[in-house]
C-alpha cells in the first residue's frame, strides 16, 4: 500500500507538472492563432514522440518527458526573407508582445485560480486579517503611542501588508535591532508609529511571539478574491527575493532543484494533503511565470528583451544574431538543468 501510494504520488506530481507546462504553451498557442500567426508545431514534453496529430496547419505532439514544451511559430527567430506574411516576425510589435507574455499570464492566472479555490489560511468560513483585536498578556506597547485594538497594519518598515501572513516576513526584516516603523489605519486615518521596539518575548501556546492577536472576518466574495490575489503577489515576491539571494551569493546554485527534485517534493506533498499539494502547484505555476519573464536568452523574457531593443532601434536585430543568442541561451539552460538534475539524484540517494 505504501509503495502504491508513493507511485501514485509520483504520477500525480508528473501530471501536475505537465499541466503547468501545457497551460503555459496553450497561452502562446491561443495568442498566436488569435493574432493570425502560423503555428507549425505544438508539443508538450520533451524527448521521443508518443502521439502526434495534424490539425489544420499545426502538428500537435505529446512527448515522453513532461519537463518542457513548445509552441513553434513560423519565423519566431527572425525574418530571413523566406517566411510568409503570417510569420511571427511579420506580426506587429504589440501582437508579438502579447504572444510572448501570454504563457506567463496563463501561469499567473492558474496560480490565482488555485489559490482562489483553496484559500490558504481559511478556517470554518473565516479568514484571519491584519487587524488587531487584542494583545496577549505581557505585551508592553499598547496605547496611542503604540498599537491599539482596531489598528489595521498597512506597512512595517516599508514592507506592504496586505494579509495576515505578510506580518512575519515584514518583521523578519527588522530582526537585527527589533525596532520598527509601523503604518496603521486607525479610526479611518493613517497613523505612522515610529521606532516601536517589538520583540518576540510573549509566550503563546509554548512559543515566543510578539503578543499581537489578530481579528477574523467572514469570508465574502471580495475578501476571497483579494486574498487570492495578494497570495499570488506574495508568492511572486518570495520567488523574486529568492532570485536576489541567488544573484547575491546568499544561496548557492547547488541548492537549486530541477524536475527530479520538484517531482519528489510534489509527490510527498500529494501523499500528505491535497490542499498542500494544490498550494504547491499554485506556487510552481507562479514560479514558472516569474522565471520565464527573466531576460535570459531562450526564455520568453529574453525574447521580450529583443523586442524592446527592436522598439528602441525602430528596426529588428539581425535574425542570425538573435537565433545564435537564443540557441546559446538554450544550451546554457539545458546545461543548468543537467547540473541541478544531477544534484537532485544525489540528494535522493543520500537522503
Amino acid at each position: 500500500m505504501e509503495l502504491l501510494s508513493s507511485v501514485g504520488g509520483i504520477i500525480v506530481a508528473l501530471l501536475a507538472f505537465g499541466v503547468l507546462i501545457m497551460v503555459h504553451e496553450i497561452g502562446h498557442l491561443v495568442a498566436a492563432k488569435r493574432s493570425g500567426v502560423r503555428v507549425d508545431e505544438f508539443w508538450i514534453g520533451m524527448g521521443p514522440k508518443l502521439l502526434s496529430r495534424q490539425v489544420g496547419e499545426t502538428l500537435y505532439c505529446l512527448r515522453l518527458l513532461p519537463i518542457g514544451g513548445a509552441c513553434v511559430m513560423e519565423g519566431e527567430d527572425g525574418d530571413d526573407g523566406t517566411v510568409s506574411e503570417r510569420a511571427f516576425s511579420k506580426a506587429s510589435r504589440p501582437r508579438r508582445f502579447l504572444i510572448l507574455v501570454a504563457g506567463v499570464l496563463m501561469n499567473f492566472l492558474l496560480g490565482f485560480v488555485i489559490l482562489l479555490f483553496i484559500l490558504p489560511g481559511a478556517q470554518d468560513g473565516k479568514m484571519v486579517v491584519p487587524t488587531l483585536d487584542g494583545f496577549y498578556e505581557g505585551f508592553q506597547y499598547e496605547g496611542e503611542d503604540g498599537l491599539m485594538v482596531g489598528d489595521t497594519l498597512l506597512e512595517i518598515d516599508g514592507y506592504r501588508i496586505h494579509m495576515r501572513s505578510d506580518v512575519e516576513p515584514a518583521m523578519a526584516q527588522g530582526q537585527d535591532d527589533g525596532v520598527y516603523d509601523i503604518l496603521v489605519r486607525r479610526d479611518g486615518r493613517e497613523v505612522l508609529i515610529e521606532d516601536l521596539p517589538l520583540q518576540a518575548n510573549v509566550e503563546v501556546d509554548g512559543q515566543m511571539r510578539y503578543g499581537l492577536h489578530f481579528a477574523t472576518e467572514e469570508i465574502t466574495l471580495p475578501l476571497r478574491f483579494s486574498t487570492a490575489f495578494w497570495n499570488s503577489v506574495s508568492l511572486a515576491r518570495m520567488i523574486w527575493d529568492s532570485l536576489g539571494m541567488l544573484v547575491s551569493g546568499e544561496v548557492g546554485v547547488d541548492q537549486l532543484s530541477g524536475p527530479v527534485g520538484v517531482t519528489a517534493v510534489m509527490s510527498q506533498t500529494a501523499q500528505a494533503s491535497i490542499q498542500s499539494f494544490l498550494y504547491l502547484v499554485a506556487f510552481m505555476s507562479i514560479n514558472l511565470g516569474v522565471m520565464n519573464l527573466l531576460p535570459i536568452p531562450g526564455l520568453d523574457g529574453g525574447r521580450l528583451l529583443f523586442l524592446i531593443v527592436e522598439a528602441i532601434r525602430r528596426k529588428p536585430l539581425e535574425p542570425r544574431l538573435e537565433g545564435y543568442v537564443n540557441a546559446a541561451g538554450l544550451v546554457l539552460l539545458l546545461g543548468l538543468m543537467v547540473y541541478v538534475t544531477g544534484n537532485d539524484v544525489l540528494r535522493l540517494f543520500t537522503a
